[in-house]
């Protein structure tokens, strides 16, 4: 029995402490050397002066001696030394006499255990982490050594540490304890806390109910010091606010730029801007001059800030020259933009055009963009433009002009592909044969109207409240 417990046990005798027995245990322990028959000093020299002047104290007193987590320095097979740690009771042998004979060695090898410790502890330190548990009976926390050098705390009553907690988050703390308690749920929280120095600083409490023989026992949990990550939180939640307010602003200076519903002689004509965020990279205006009107829709490749910023530079381009070189075909308007536009911004593709209010005739320029759709008064659709590539892929390339003209009633629809290129789950677009129907549905509508339920129809298609690329559209109509 002695030699199979898993605990060691050697019996040394006389005072030359000479090794009597030893089991398994102890043998692996000091590294599967020759120990019976030799003095402990003999056997065992690397166990140093300490270890046998308390042997020998034993010996000489009869007093036994007990240890816990005492590191003891070996030597093993191999000749490397190692530290373990033992946990151990030095019990001498007595005879009838009360004479002491030997001295009967038995503990544990708690090396691993102890490793395990200081890992944990090193861990708990460097993550600035406490443990502790809080005895539901008593209402006592134990916190780990570390917790008055990381918070200023001790173990000691739950109300201690409540009172900590800041004044405003004390609530919070409440709920949350009495949830775990009602139904055992994990207890968790994050939450102010003062420092003994009057400090304040973010933790993160962390426990689970624990069953004890009558139902919860306690809670065991750990406590660690977010104040960083919080402070990050806080301060990026505000960088956020201000981008939030800054593209809130750029978006009402970029709808800003878009040209009101209106009309010029017989041509009335309304826009829509359905941006997939705040900001993005489609706009249009109409710009009423002498000798007729001049119109332009603008989609730049890309979304968000980048693509705003290069729409609004744009938006500035195609304007100024549709006023200066009103008198111009729209091709050479279009011709003089790309080869002027920088090579660092974005592309973008466009229709540019201009029409006679009185007669209806008018020519446009089609750049990489869908093409603009003539509505006849009688339903027939006629799709315009040449194609072209898109303002800023190649200025060297030629633009051609096509020329159309508006009959009374008949109308112009210019649109980007965010509208036909709305994908249903299936992954199906919405494609220009829906807008058709669209179009054929509510062309005797207002033209606010027919806009409004277009972009919904796409919206409705793709089951999503704001597009995933920006929807933009320019209705011209002439009315007689």
């Amino acid at each position: 029995m002695l030699e199979h417990t898993p605990g060691f046990i050697a019996v040394v005798r006389g005072p030359e402490l000479t090794f009597e027995m030893v089991n398994a245990a102890y043998a692996d322990l000091v590294g599967r050397r020759p120990l019976i028959g030799r003095p402990v000093r003999e056997a065992l020299p690397e166990l140093g002066e300490s270890f046998f002047h308390q042997l020998e104290h034993i010996y000489a007193t009869g007093e036994p001696a007990i240890g816990r987590g005492v590191p003891l320095t070996l030597q093993r097979e191999s000749g490397r030394i190692e530290c373990r740690y033992i946990d151990f009771v030095y019990q001498p042998i007595t005879e009838a006499d009360g004479a002491t004979t030997g001295i009967f060695l038995q503990g544990q090898d708690v090396t691993h255990q102890k490793r395990t410790e200081e890992q944990l502890r090193l861990a708990l330190q460097g993550g600035q982490i406490a443990a502790w548990e809080r005895d539901l009976g008593t209402d006592f926390v134990t916190w780990s050594e570390n917790a008055e050098e990381l918070f200023g705390i001790r173990s000691g009553p739950a109300a201690e540490f409540a009172k900590r907690i800041h004044p405003d988050d004390r609530p919070q703390h409440r709920e949350a304890l009495a949830r775990a308690l009602a139904g055992g749920a994990p207890y968790s929280l994050e939450v102010r806390f003062l420092k003994p120095d009057g400090s304040v600083i973010w933790i993160a409490h962390r426990a689970e109910v624990q069953d004890g023989p009558e139902g919860f026992g306690r809670l065991a949990g750990v406590t660690m010091d977010i104040t960083a990550r919080k402070s990050a939180e806080i301060e990026l939640a505000g960088r956020e606010a201000r981008y939030r307010q800054d593209l809130e602003a750029a978006a009402l200076v970029q709808k800003s730029l878009l040209t009101s519903n209106g009309a010029v002689g017989n041509l009335r004509y309304a826009g829509l801007l359905q941006s997939s965020s705040f900001i993005g990279g489609d706009t249009f205006n109409v710009l009423p001059h002498e000798g007729g009107l001049s119109f332009f829709l603008i989609d730049v490749c890309g979304h968000g800030a980048a693509a705003a910023l290069a729409s609004v530079a744009a938006h500035r381009l195609i304007s100024e020259a549709a006023v200066i070189e009103a008198g111009r075909p729209p091709a050479a308007v279009v011709q003089q933009a790309a080869e002027s536009w920088p090579e660092a911004l974005p592309y973008f593709t466009m229709i540019y055009g201009h029409i006679d209010p009185i007669s209806g005739q008018g020519a446009l320029v089609q750049a990489g963009h869908p093409h603009p759709l003539l509505i006849r008064r009688g339903g027939d659709v006629v799709p315009l433009g040449q194609g072209g590539v898109p303002i800023g892929i190649n200025a060297s390339l030629a633009y051609e002009t096509s020329p159309f003209t508006l009959h009374p009633g008949d109308a112009l629809l210019l649109y980007s592909d965010g509208v036909v290129e709305a994908e249903n789950a299936a992954g199906e677009p919405f494609s220009e044969e829906r807008l058709l129907t669209v179009i054929a549905q509510h062309a005797a509508d207002p033209s606010e109207f027919l806009l409004d339920t277009m972009v919904d129809r796409a919206l409705q298609w793709s089951d999503a409240k704001t597009p995933h690329d920006d929807m933009s559209a320019l209705w011209i109509r002439r009315v007689q």
